[in-house]
């Protein structure tokens, strides 16, 4: 067991939305993402998500409303939700979901 940084981590993420698995906790799987522009409209039928922003500023968008992310703040997307997650500039984020969670949805 050793400490990690997560600012390290992120330097080896090279693309936007694809994400580094960071931990794994039982059958959780603790996230590291890079957002920068948008990804498109998904769902995860069986599985939530979580989204807390570490660093940079984060929309989620809904069928009938838009979630703005800051720094240190988080939303959980229920399971079945359709959304989309984008940033005008690129922001860090940290997720934490089902390990077997495929990412660009069903």
């Amino acid at each position: 067991m050793e400490k990690i940084s997560l600012e390290k981590m992120a330097e080896l993420i090279k693309s936007p939305f694809t994400p580094l698995d960071v931990f794994r906790v039982n059958n959780t799987a603790v996230r590291l993402v890079k957002i920068h522009g948008k990804y498109h409209m998904h769902k995860h039928s069986d599985q939530d998500e979580l989204f807390i922003v570490l660093r940079g500023q984060v929309h989620l968008n809904f069928e009938d409303r838009t979630v703005v992310l800051d720094e240190g703040e988080g939303f959980l997307v229920k399971k079945g939700v359709e959304h989309q997650s984008h940033a005008e500039k690129e922001a860090l984020v940290l997720m934490v979901e089902p390990y077997d969670t495929v990412p660009k949805g069903d």
